[in-house]
């Protein structure tokens, strides 16, 4: 089989577990917007979401500068460090999630807390699912070294994490900010 056309196929089937997994998020959303509809709870800490959300976004910028790294100049150490501040920034991204949680500042008894801590708790655990996918990569980066030519193990984390990061951002915007 051509390596483009394997290229292509893995990229394809990669979407389609994608999109398989998009389903709780959207079922969650759909929850959260059914029950709550515009209703956000006046004792949620507005700024430790958009903390969290800064976090998330500035994680995506490294883990796309470092597939950005790989693909145009084949530098591996820049799509491991890209990576691991990545994980970094999504670490102190579920720090501020656990102290969120931590302080009560929703009660959870409510209807909106009980969706705000499914949201959450689906968010995080796609965050540590994401996590955990970029140190595997940037473990196998270094014994199995990555080139322009051989660097879909990245791509697919970078997809990942791009996915995890779009659906938390969501969640904080039907959470936050109705």
């Amino acid at each position: 089989m051509d390596a483009a056309i394997r290229l292509k196929a893995l990229r394809f089937g990669f979407v389609v577990l994608l999109l398989s997994q998009a389903v709780p998020f959207i079922l969650l959303y759909a929850t959260a917007y059914l029950f709550l509809e515009f209703y956000v709870s006046p004792t949620l800490n507005q700024w430790l979401g958009a903390l969290e959300a800064l976090l998330l976004v500035l994680s995506l910028v490294y883990s796309w500068r470092g597939v950005r790294r790989i693909r145009q100049h084949g530098d591996l150490s820049g799509l491991v460090g890209s990576f691991r501040m990545a994980m970094v920034l999504g670490i102190a991204s579920l720090a501020v999630t656990g102290y969120q949680w931590s302080t009560r500042f929703v009660s959870a008894g409510s209807r909106f807390g009980e969706i705000y801590y499914m949201l959450t708790g689906v968010a995080g655990f796609y965050t540590l699912v994401g996590l955990f996918i970029l140190l595997a990569i940037s473990i196998r980066a270094l014994r199995i070294p990555l080139s322009r030519d051989n660097y879909w193990d990245a791509e697919a984390a970078n997809y990942f994490w791009t996915f995890q990061a779009l659906g938390a951002l969501v969640a904080y915007a039907l959470l936050y900010w109705r």
